[in-house]
């Protein structure tokens, strides 16, 4: 069941949008495959590897505090 929303979206952003759109999908499809959830964890971008089509889109500095993380975390196991 999908909700209605107005978004407001420049002229470039719709036709990004526009020209991404498969002949099947909606719009909201589209966004919400160009746009993962947020990728917190090592796991959240193998997940989102394995099923991206689009562009990727990390926060490179998130991860590398996650990487950072796990190598303390491993040093005192």
């Amino acid at each position: 069941m999908y909700m209605s929303k107005n978004v407001m979206l420049s002229d470039e952003a719709y036709a990004a949008l526009l020209e991404h759109k498969k002949s099947n999908e909606s719009f909201s499809d589209v966004v919400k495959r160009f746009v993962p959830p947020p990728i917190r964890t090592f796991g959240d971008l193998e997940k989102h590897l394995e099923n991206i089509e689009g562009p990727l889109n990390v926060d490179i500095e998130v991860l590398e505090r996650v990487r950072e993380r796990k190598r303390v975390t491993r040093r005192a196991d």
